[in-house]
């Protein structure tokens, strides 16, 4: 009898070989003619059969279990066959119309099976309808109307078609998102995790809300590794949450806070949970201009959340919570971890200064890390075979149903491509939009929340960059506010009720009621609302445009989002009254908004006001010496 584990760490283990494998360009090398389509037969075929090896497990029937093993199986042989047939169908599938269909029937069950059991039916049931335009298109009247596809003609365009399943989002996903996932994975082996939580600890310090804080830090550290802002909840919160709560936090707040911080981990560079090297390609820009635009506003976003933390902490008169009485200093803790930054420091020069592929710097800062391991004092942190065998195994397990999604991801666009609905979706909205951008805007950022829900990351960020941002672009702005715009939004649908996965994610960790937390989590995380409407009418948020111009409009931001915050969580050194927090955010719009130079005296007079109301506050404050009252008699929402 097959031993399914061993079958399923072995398959696993090839998934991350094949991608070193053509990073390296192992194939040229050897003079051999290899196309990247069929390798991303072959990675698919493996993704699919671990994700059917990893269905069964010690409750499952024998019955059941042989089934999946057959499954796998037959996931194998279609890969391999497609593999080597995969040049002669994509230029002839018209022409060989029984082979093709006969593959299609069988790989593309497989995939939607396996993304099934994967991550569940949202987006089987997304691909569903758009299966079912393809088909029936022509019915539809109006501006969306198709030219409808024969089922068969569908089957064998999805599945031997250059432009879908085997297109770009499996490309970048198989041979780059790959590699990070390794990278983020031995990162965790050399201790990582414990350093970068450590670091957050020793810059939160011990003050109020200092647990709250550390979970905003350590999101922004490490949530863009993680690759999934659901994951990051996970392996984050299980350590924050509990903290929080322990401090005096309201369990569906602390939820809150830890769901928009691992959120915002997918916008932070230099990984955005894989949105970065897919835009990349989109877009046809190095990997570095993605990186530089997407950083300030996930800064601005961070900044956000922590001053509300700050804010509402010092309201209520919270705790530390902390594990320990007194965190680490700084100094401390990048003394026994500063082997770990040099890695990303290798990465950073590796994209910047030698302008190597995505791939190649990661496998270069991979290979450092494995390297300096060896001279960690703790010999439980050094890299070995079977730690680098486990790790390899690790990563082709948790990226196989990325892969699944991602080659679903491919048949969508492949569909929208060939049917012209994002053509015909993108006319219709610039209709809506022709008069007004701003309200373009709007309707464009809940198409976003709403395609959004229930999708993982790269399935968010594939289906707006193919349907909502081309109208965006066709409306005038540059290419990457269009693409960081709905990815942004597609994000916030993490936790935006009624379906907010992060923020459901956490809520169970605290115990909390998932509604409630939702709506928390849309209060905390307003920024993340206003964010990329600030990149749209504010080139200089993405590093565009003068020196000088730069710096005055992130430090009116920067203003504008401590008046903001300040009113949003009701205190400033002392607790506001609700007419000023009214005042101050009627204060903070003049800041935000972007004004011609003739009415520019307008934001020096709203930083006047602002700043003479602030020191009022904080000069009454100190006089008065006024004690916030306990949360639990003022605190019940």
């Amino acid at each position: 009898m097959v031993n399914e584990q061993q079958l399923r760490n072995s398959l696993a283990l090839l998934i991350p070989l094949a991608s070193i494998f053509w990073a390296l360009s192992i194939p040229p090398r050897l003079g051999w003619l290899v196309f990247p389509e069929q390798l991303l037969a072959i990675i698919l075929a493996l993704a699919i059969a671990v994700v059917f090896l990893d269905s069964s497990n010690e409750n499952t029937s024998n019955l059941v279990a042989r089934i999946n093993l057959g499954l796998a199986v037959l996931a194998l042989l279609a890969g391999v066959y497609l593999a080597i047939r995969i040049p002669v169908l994509s230029e002839e599938a018209f022409f060989r119309p029984k082979e093709s269909l006969a593959i299609a029937l069988i790989i593309v069950p497989l995939v939607i099976e396996g993304l099934r059991r994967a991550v569940g039916l949202s987006l089987v049931i997304v691909f569903a309808l758009f299966a079912l335009y393809a088909v029936a298109g022509d019915v539809i009247p109006g501006k969306l109307q198709a030219r409808a596809s024969s089922p068969p003609e569908l089957l064998r365009f999805l599945a031997t078609d250059t432009t879908a399943m085997l297109g770009l989002p499996l490309s970048v996903t198989s041979f780059v998102v790959v590699m990070f996932i390794l990278f983020g994975r031995t990162l965790q082996t050399t201790g990582g995790t414990a350093f970068f939580t450590g670091l957050s600890q020793a810059v939160a310090g011990s003050g109020p809300g200092s647990s709250a804080k550390v979970s905003v830090i350590a999101s922004s550290l490490f949530g863009s590794i993680s690759g999934s802002a659901v994951s990051n909840v996970m392996s984050t919160g299980v350590l924050t949450i509990p903290m929080m709560k322990k401090s005096g936090m309201p369990a569906h707040r602390a939820a809150a806070i830890e769901s928009v911080a691992s959120t915002g981990g997918q916008l932070m560079p230099p990984i955005m949970g894989a949105a970065a090297f897919l835009m990349a390609e989109f877009l046809q820009l190095p990997y570095k201009n993605i990186l530089i635009a997407a950083l300030v506003p996930a800064i601005l976003y961070y900044l956000a959340l922590f001053l509300q933390v700050d804010f509402l902490s010092r309201r209520f008169n919270l705790g530390t919570g902390n594990p320990t009485a007194e965190p680490a200093s700084v100094k401390n803790v990048l003394k026994s971890g500063w082997l770990l930054p040099i890695p990303f420091c290798v990465l950073i020069v590796a994209l910047f200064q030698f302008n190597l592929s995505p791939e190649m710097a990661v496998l270069v800062s991979l290979i450092s890390l494995v390297v300096l391991s060896f001279l960690r004092k703790d010999k439980s942190q050094r890299m070995t075979p079977v730690r680098v065998l486990d790790d390899l195994i690790h990563t082709g397990r948790s990226i196989a149903s990325l892969i699944l999604v991602t080659a679903i991801a491919g048949m969508i666009i492949g569909i929208l491509s060939n049917t012209g609905l994002s053509f015909s979706l993108g006319f219709v909205l610039l209709g809506f939009g022709e008069n007004s951008l701003f309200g373009l805007l709007l309707i464009t950022a809940v198409v976003c929340i709403l395609l959004g829900m229930g999708l993982p990351t790269t399935g968010v960020y594939l289906l707006l960059a193919t349907l909502a941002a081309p109208p965006l672009i066709n409306l005038g702005l540059e290419p990457i506010q269009a693409h960081l715009f709905v990815l942004y939004f597609g994000m916030l649908s993490m936790i935006t009720p009624p379906v907010a996965l992060a923020a459901f994610a956490a809520a169970s960790l605290a115990n909390a009621p998932q509604m409630r937390t939702g709506f928390e989590a849309m209060r905390m995380g307003w920024c993340a609302y206003l964010v990329p409407f600030l990149f749209v009418y504010h080139p200089a948020v993405l590093l565009q445009g003068s020196g000088l111009n730069i710096l005055v409009t992130l430090s009116s931001i920067v203003v504008a989002l401590l008046l903001a915050s300040a009113a949003i969580a009701g205190y400033a050194r002392s607790e506001l009254h609700s007419g000023i927090r009214i005042a101050l955010l009627i204060l903070a719009v003049p800041l935000l908004l972007p004004l011609p130079k003739e009415w520019a005296w307008l934001q020096y007079l709203a930083l006047c006001i602002a700043g003479f109301v602030l020191l009022r506050y904080w000069f009454s404050a100190k006089a008065n010496k006024q004690i916030s009252p306990n949360l639990n008699d003022r605190e019940t929402h």
